[in-house]
């Protein structure tokens, strides 16, 4: 039940975060991804594993194209984040991972209390509501920040339109946007959803200030 990365990948033109703190987002993120496989493993009662294969930065008026085709809806759980940290927080799902991904979980817990009509809309919260959760937890406990996330609100739009709403809530604050990709394994099925993080450009400095601190804190800088 462990997360593992393979690799990180800066893909931020006029980035804020540099390797260095990619790098440690991946190993407190993978902590996090650790956490979370073993609360869904209780939940379901049966063995899941959530790894993070890939870790980018993505600048803000760039398409994420990570998505598929930025014409087809999405399932995303919408959150804010709010504590020293601020801005958007998307648990997002392709049509195709979300079917996978709610199959998964029908046949690990048959007879569950997820199970029914609803299952789509109760899976996805759910797991974008704990995966928000351990993340930003693992972040606050290494760095020392005050983090946490409102209740998720499910939405189907086109994955340009999240952005664009993001945009208009925030204005100019935006610069980038940190995007986690996670694998979920669930018995034999495998099938990946993406977290989207766009901190508002304050909370990006105030989140490589930290970093730095807790590496400093914790002697290896």
């Amino acid at each position: 039940m462990r997360g593992k990365s393979r690799r990180t990948r800066d893909y931020c033109v006029n980035e804020k975060l540099s390797e260095d703190d990619l790098q440690f987002l991946a190993e407190v993120m993978n902590i996090g991804a650790g956490n979370a496989a073993a609360a869904f493993s209780e939940i379901l009662q049966s063995k899941v594993d959530i790894r993070i294969p890939e870790i980018y930065v993505i600048p803000f008026a760039r398409p994420l194209s990570i998505l598929g085709n930025s014409a087809s809806q999405v399932l995303c759980a919408k959150m804010r984040m709010l504590g020293d940290m601020m801005g958007d927080l998307m648990f997002v799902v392709p049509e195709d991972a979300k079917v996978a991904l709610t199959r998964s979980v029908e046949e690990a817990a048959p007879g569950s209390e997820i199970d029914g009509h609803d299952i789509d809309v109760s899976v996805l919260s759910e797991v974008g509501n704990i995966l928000a959760g351990v993340y930003l937890t693992a972040i606050r406990d290494f760095c020392g920040l005050k983090m946490y996330h409102t209740v998720p609100v499910l939405v189907s739009e086109e994955p340009q339109l999240l952005l664009d709403e993001s945009s208009v809530t925030h204005g100019s604050l935006h610069e980038s946007m940190l995007v986690v990709e996670n694998e979920f394994v669930i018995g034999e099925n495998s099938t990946r959803a993406v977290l989207v993080m766009v901190p508002c450009i304050p909370s990006t400095e105030l989140l490589q200030k930290a970093r730095e601190q807790a590496m400093v804190e914790l002697g290896l800088e």
